[in-house]
């Protein structure tokens, strides 16, 4: 395992048993679980983040991976391909090393995009799912908003006008017209 991991390494793991001292038996179920690389790990409230079957997406469009994790950790990083057949841990960190070249930048931008929107929605106290980061990631690219302009105050009211207006409209839907 130490030929893998270091100390203070990003793992994402299952929680299989807490032991009588307080220790963590982890359980790493399949090849997506594992050491986390390049990308950005953000903490939200805990409450924000919507319980779901699935936390682990696969954004195609970005090139990027998204883990919800229900503790209120977020991981926005770049996609990492799960190879099954892959079973010694020598091969599979042999793949890692030679992936670790670079990450390309407009892989690097999207990160730091679909982190900035984890952000601003945590701020406005939104509950995060995937499709509303996604829906405000494509905001802020259909308004040409820069990814460090992505925090001011002018995105954060649109994207809370946004979301008034689609909470108004599922409401007008839901009661029907009066």
């Amino acid at each position: 395992m130490r030929s893998i991991l270091e100390e203070n390494d990003l793992v994402c793991a299952e929680v299989r048993h807490i032991q009588h001292d307080g220790s963590l038996d982890l359980q790493p179920r399949s090849q997506k679980y594992g050491k986390l690389q390049r990308g950005q790990l953000l903490t939200v409230p805990a409450y924000l983040v919507k319980r779901r079957k699935q936390h682990f997406h696969h954004l195609e469009q970005y090139d990027a991976d998204l883990i919800l994790g229900c503790n209120g950790f977020i991981w926005v990083g770049e996609h990492v391909v799960v190879d099954e057949e892959t079973n010694s841990n020598e091969e599979q960190h042999k793949l890692s090393m030679e992936v670790e070249a670079f990450t390309p930048l407009a892989t690097r931008r999207h990160i730091c995009r679909l982190a900035n929107v984890v952000r601003m929605l945590s701020a406005l106290g939104f509950t995060l799912t995937v499709e509303l980061i996604i829906q405000t990631v494509e905001a802020s690219l259909a308004s040409n908003i820069e990814i460090n302009n992505m925090l001011g105050a002018q995105f954060y009211v649109q994207t809370a006008e946004r979301e008034a207006k689609r909470r108004a409209d599922l409401s007008r839907r839901m009661n029907g017209p009066w």
